[in-house]
């Protein structure tokens, strides 16, 4: 999950790009290619004044999609904000190419992926996705703007749950993360996650003066 507060209207290639909508209406990005159908488009939430569009990807429609450039550099930007948060020195982007982001949102049934951009840019502003828990390592970014994080969080949980809805039958379900205790845990606990077990790296890991805690959290999205 990624978002960046200081996102401009004027769009990083100085085109426009995908997922802008007319506020009420329900839109699609573009026509069906190669047999993909093509990805589903809503309103967003207003922010500072702004509208924002939600779109909701299929791994398949999000590797057809123009805004992967832009979308990468959001989460790199994230990440980045991230650690200087926490003292970590900067040692690299966390994606060092733009097939490496759709490398780590795979292609496994059931994955998905949100991205809000500015309605009136296209510029991505926060991204969002799930699916299912195989025990490998998932990507995830945040930076700052609870609102659009926010949002994003509950458009996922409902989509989890249409998605275990179709399947039918009566199942538990938890969501699971991964995050820097003193970055993102507090995040994470205002939206009912709880804390499974914690790893903590003493002054020194990773160049921090400080050090840092990794916490694994969860929560029982139903059953």
């Amino acid at each position: 999950m990624g978002s960046d507060p200081h996102a401009d209207g004027k769009g990083t290639n100085g085109i426009l790009l995908p997922g802008t909508t007319i506020p009420g209406q329900h839109t699609r990005e573009h026509p069906a290619e190669n047999g993909v159908s093509p990805p589903h488009s809503f309103p967003g939430p207003t922010i500072d004044g702004r509208q924002t569009t939600t779109t909701l990807y299929e791994p398949a429609q999000l590797a057809l999609s123009p805004i992967i450039p832009t979308l990468y550099r959001l989460i790199n930007k994230a990440f980045k904000h991230s650690h200087n948060s926490i003292g970590i020195p900067f040692q690299g982007e966390r994606l060092q190419t733009e097939s490496e982001y759709l490398k780590q949102v795979g292609a496994d049934p059931g994955t998905f992926v949100y991205i809000t951009t500015w309605t009136d840019s296209g510029e991505p502003v926060a991204t969002a996705g799930a699916h299912r828990y195989s025990g490998e390592e998932v990507m995830a970014a945040f930076e700052g703007g609870g609102e659009r994080t926010g949002h994003l969080m509950r458009l996922v949980d409902g989509e989890v749950m249409r998605r275990v809805g179709e399947i039918g039958g009566e199942r538990k379900v938890w969501m699971v993360i991964t995050t820097v205790t003193e970055a993102n845990g507090e995040f994470y606990r205002k939206r009912g996650y709880v804390e499974d077990y914690e790893t903590v790296h003493g002054p020194g890991f990773m160049g921090t003066p400080k050090g840092f805690r990794v916490v694994h959290m969860s929560r029982v999205l139903c059953g």
